[in-house]
């Protein structure tokens, strides 16, 4: 896909479901338009594309704290199957 920045806030959004099995899409709008806000400061202040989505992802993180707590478990898991294949750890 490419991007066109007279479009990007028309992309269609698939939301994911709660654990209820509940789609919610209030609020998408307001998010692309913050979004969107946030990145003209963004370029404005001459903040590099790579540092702007890595704090976007860390406001995400702080948010979202159970993902956060999730991905690094799921790191820790990867790094202790990368010490046992390599026999630096011995297997259960």
């Amino acid at each position: 896909m490419n991007f066109n920045p007279e479009t990007w806030h028309k992309v269609q959004v698939v939301p994911q479901q709660d654990r209820t099995g509940s789609v919610n899409f209030e609020g998408v709008p307001e998010l692309f338009r913050l979004l969107g806000e946030a990145a003209e400061i963004a370029v404005k202040a001459g903040i590099p594309p790579e540092a702007f989505t890595a704090s976007a992802w860390q406001a995400y993180l702080r948010a979202s704290p159970g993902l956060a707590e999730h991905l690094a478990e799921m790191q820790f898991d990867a790094a202790l199957e990368e010490m046992r294949n390599n026999g630096r750890l011995a297997k259960a």
